[in-house]
């Protein structure tokens, strides 16, 4: 019957009744009329749906809203934060990936039963859950960044699929936890760098977040959407790799600790920097932390004190002023000054030195540690040229890492100063530096004599740098020469304030001193700090090290007893492994300073037996020609 009925309707559109020669024609002519009119519909159907996809219009815009109703929510998802690693590529700060969950309110049960029962699982207080079901919010975090373990002991999520949902997200991990804790720094629960170099270098290591949207599946189950450009190569960004070397990193942080605790110290510092490249080799801060579980409620662990502490750090300035003094030739190696047997009137107040000494020279004023002696030779620089020399030798700016709380240094104005003021500033008093900056100097003045700045980067993989053309010099090589040679005398003599500092078997230039810390907070002096500052080795400068201990509780608080020893654990163990490396070619013997000295006096034996000798062969030389 339907045929049928089908049939009679098509005759009747296409007029096929008897087939006459003029019902043919009318047939053929209907036949092109609903081609045409099919035609035409199908245009119209094409264009509208096209207009409809490429141009915005109401429609558009309603139609997507009613498709996107299967979307209950967008989020933006981090790409894998890039990987910090030391010079050598062991890593230091890694992403890896934990589950984290998450609630949709609008889908929540209003059974207090099931809520209870989520709750226990998830170990999350009840009350938290209930006031959930009252957010304007439809998305909510109940968990993030979890441990695969805590995850497993849940159980099965899959129940409460309908309004609860589990994603992978990124998160930073420390695999040597409290090294260099306060260089690294650490990131948020949002992946963003809070602290040190994944604060200064955010940008860096992390990449534009994609979005992502969770949906419903046929099932009605909670699916997360991935984006279609996280698999792209371009979405991970290069490691950053560091200036520090983890294992004298290692050293100098145990050498520290160990320090600070023997002198009953609230603190301290160290730094080991490359003085040709001005590369951080190591840098630590005591006490640290385990960067997987950063401290909320404990700022002296979290202050990065070489860089943030601000120092009057006293004798240790000495070699930097006279290093300028014999670069200017207003005074020479053996130059003497009057150092007044201990005690000096100014204007203002007295000066005076540890034990009376008389006429001494520059290298007797560095190992006696005089600052009667150290103030006559500032008085022959001048005090215009000895405030240039505290700009440009980087007291008075930051040294240039970004790093969060850097020190910019506190100097007084030039033209505030009286003659107790410049005598203090001699050695080393009223001004403060930090630790960095001191260690910055002192690779200055034993190098080369010219500014290689402070780099936290791996010079091999800087390619970026901000420097052009040459470094700036402060003084000639030569200056850098005799100065380190002079400071040798501090350590390896006998008498030498910085004899706790020696390395069998090395030699040792160095400068003790007795620090008073200037509190930002109370603008106001809150103890006592020892010193150390050295270089290895003396004769061919490689290394600088840094050793702050900050007010320590036994006395005397001596920057040569309390920092020399640290200095020479660290010093000793870097040498070590820098030679098994085959980076140094420093060659231990059983007594350094002793084997210098006799090499110089065969060296002067050798030239007096040759002057003596010379006539006889003057002789010689003529008899055979004759």
């Amino acid at each position: 019957m339907k045929i049928k009925t089908l049939l009679g309707l098509s005759k009747f559109l296409l007029g096929f009744q008897k087939t006459d020669n003029k019902r043919i024609v009318n047939y053929k002519v209907r036949a092109y009329v609903m081609s045409l009119i099919y035609c035409s519909f199908l245009i119209i159907i094409l264009t509208r749906y096209a207009w409809i996809t490429f141009f915005p219009t109401p429609l558009r815009n309603k139609l997507i809203s009613t498709g996107s109703k299967q979307f209950e929510t967008n989020l933006m998802i981090a790409p894998p934060r890039a990987s910090i690693t030391d010079r050598n590529g062991r890593i230091l700060a890694v992403s890896i990936a934990r589950p984290s969950i998450y609630l949709l309110t609008k889908k929540m049960p209003n059974d207090v039963q099931i809520l209870t029962k989520v709750a226990t699982q998830i170990n999350i207080p009840l009350q938290d859950l209930l006031k959930y079901s009252t957010e304007k919010r439809n998305f909510i975090w109940l968990k993030r960044q979890i441990s695969f373990n805590e995850f497993h002991k849940m159980g099965s999520l899959k129940k409460w699929q309908d309004f609860i949902g589990i994603i992978d997200e990124s998160k930073r991990f420390y695999p040597e936890k409290d090294l260099a804790a306060q260089l690294i720094g650490f990131v948020g629960s949002e992946g963003n760098g809070l602290e040190g170099i994944e604060k200064i270098y955010n940008s860096r290591l992390n990449l534009k977040p994609l979005k992502s949207e969770v949906m419903k599946d046929a099932r009605g189950r909670l699916v997360m959407s991935v984006p279609n450009d996280a698999s792209k190569p371009e979405q991970k960004a290069p490691n950053l790799k560091l200036s520090i070397d983890l294992s004298i990193q290692e050293f100098t942080q145990n050498a520290l600790k160990e320090g600070v605790l023997k002198a009953k110290a609230k603190g301290g510092s160290a730094i080991v920097m490359d003085v040709k490249t001005g590369e951080l080799l190591a840098i630590a801060s005591y006490p640290s932390y385990d960067l997987n579980n950063p401290p909320e409620n404990d700022p002296s662990a979290r202050r990065f004190r070489p860089v943030m502490d601000a120092i009057e750090l006293g004798s240790v300035v000495k070699p930097m002023w006279i290093a300028k003094a014999l670069d200017i030739k207003v005074i020479n190696q053996e130059t003497k000054v009057y150092a007044e047997n201990g005690q000096m009137s100014l204007p203002g107040g007295i000066i005076h030195d540890t034990h009376p000494h008389g006429w001494i020279t520059p290298e007797e004023v560095l190992k006696v540690s005089s600052n009667i002696g150290a103030y006559k030779v500032v008085q022959k620089i001048g005090r215009e040229t000895f405030y240039d020399s505290l700009m440009k030798i980087g007291f008075g700016r930051a040294p240039g890492t970004g790093l969060p709380g850097e020190w910019n240094g506190r100097i007084k104005n030039l033209n505030l100063w009286r003659e107790m003021n410049f005598a203090n500033m001699a050695f080393g008093q009223g001004f403060a530096i930090s630790p960095l900056q001191l260690a910055h100097a002192l690779s200055i003045i034993v190098g080369d004599g010219a500014d290689h700045g402070v780099n936290l980067i791996s010079i091999n993989t800087n390619k970026n740098s901000d420097f052009i053309g040459p470094p700036l010099k402060y003084i000639s090589n030569e200056t850098s020469q005799k100065i380190a040679k002079m400071m040798e005398s501090v350590v390896e003599e006998e008498g030498g304030t910085g004899s706790p500092a020696r390395i069998p078997g090395i030699l040792v230039s160095g400068k003790t001193g007795t620090a008073q810390i200037w509190s930002q907070k109370d603008h106001a002096y809150s103890g006592r700090t020892a010193v150390f500052e050295g270089v290895i080795p003396s004769d061919n400068p490689k290394l600088v090290i840094v050793v702050v201990i900050d007010e320590a509780g036994v006395r005397p608080a001596y920057g040569g007893p309390l920092a020399g020893p640290v200095f020479a654990d660290i010093g000793k163990r870097t040498v070590n492994y820098l030679n098994s490396r085959g980076i140094f070619n420093v060659i231990p013997y059983e007594n350094a300073y002793l084997k210098n000295k006799y090499k110089q006096n065969s060296e002067i034996q050798l030239k007096l037996q040759k002057s003596a000798l010379a006539p006889i062969q003057s002789e010689r030389n003529s008899r055979q020609e004759h």
